[in-house]
């Protein structure tokens, strides 16, 4: 392993990813700063960072786990710490998409290998499976060769960290059922919407047409009036392209927040560019 004696990992705990990292650093003994900030944190939006790096004198390195913000990364290297991004989104105006996914590139950095997992009491075919739904989605897990049981035990484990997180998993589950209940299709994809702005259902959804149809489908979410994501889309990038947002699952899933109150892309409009895209 990689000493960690002046490294601080500022992390969010805010799906079971990144409270998988957490709980590995944590026993590794990495310093861990934990973000309080919801989907979509960005570096300028953690309160007080300055002032909560001041607890940890001996820090030189500070590893950022999806939380962007290039200008303050800028002033934390001016301020003389080597910063170290983990990420692997496209961003409006920010590529960070990367091969592996957070946890996997957590384990290189850090050089934790499959033993030490192990020695601090992790299964790794667990932590692995966790990395590549983050990477893939469930369908990643089959790219990879894992056992039918095994996918099911990763699966549990994906959805004990959900409810240890205290998200609401289990109102986000039910919540998904009543939305798919009234899904549409159109062009190929499923549309699912939700008027609860307070509870995500994508991940609980993914899991329900998982055990549905047993392979990719997609799928376009609409949650509210503030968020729209396309799910398992070979024209997730295109989306991308044509109306900012993020990307993620290895470019084949797509997302967009009103949060600044842009205005929301509707589905006919979604539809557009996904139909351009498949006939250029």
């Amino acid at each position: 392993m990689r000493s960690t004696a002046t490294t601080l990992l500022l992390v969010p705990n805010n799906d079971p990813e990144s409270l998988m990292i957490t709980k590995i650093a944590q026993a590794a003994h990495v310093a861990v700063l934990v973000s309080s900030q919801p989907h979509g944190a960005k570096l300028e939006n953690e309160t007080n960072l300055n002032e909560r790096l001041r607890d940890y004198a001996d820090i030189r390195t500070l590893v950022i786990v999806e939380i962007p913000g290039p200008a303050i990364e800028e002033e934390l290297m001016a301020s003389g710490y080597t910063v170290v991004i983990i990420d692997h989104h496209r961003y409006d105006h920010l590529d960070r998409m990367q091969p592996k996914s957070s946890l996997e590139q957590f384990l290189s950095y850090f050089e934790i290998s499959h033993d030490d997992l192990v020695r601090m009491g992790f299964d790794p075919t667990l932590v692995y499976g966790i990395g590549y739904i983050d990477r893939g989605f469930l369908w990643e897990m089959e790219k990879e060769g894992v056992s039918q049981a095994d996918q099911r035990r990763i699966r549990a484990y994906q959805r004990q960290l959900a409810l240890e997180i205290g998200d609401g998993w289990e109102e986000e589950e039910a919540e998904a059922k009543r939305a798919w209940s009234a899904h549409e299709e159109r062009d190929g994809y499923f549309i699912v919407r939700s008027d609860r702005e307070d509870v995500s259902i994508r991940a609980a959804l993914s899991f329900l047409l998982a055990d549905l149809y047993g392979k990719p489908s997609p799928t376009i979410i609409v949650q509210g009036d503030r968020r729209v994501y396309v799910q398992d889309a070979d024209e997730a990038k295109a989306l991308f392209t044509h109306f900012g947002g993020f990307t993620f699952g290895q470019d084949k899933c797509w997302g967009y927040s009103s949060d600044d109150r842009r205005p929301l892309p509707t589905v006919d409009a979604i539809l557009e560019v996904v139909r351009h895209a498949r006939h250029g």
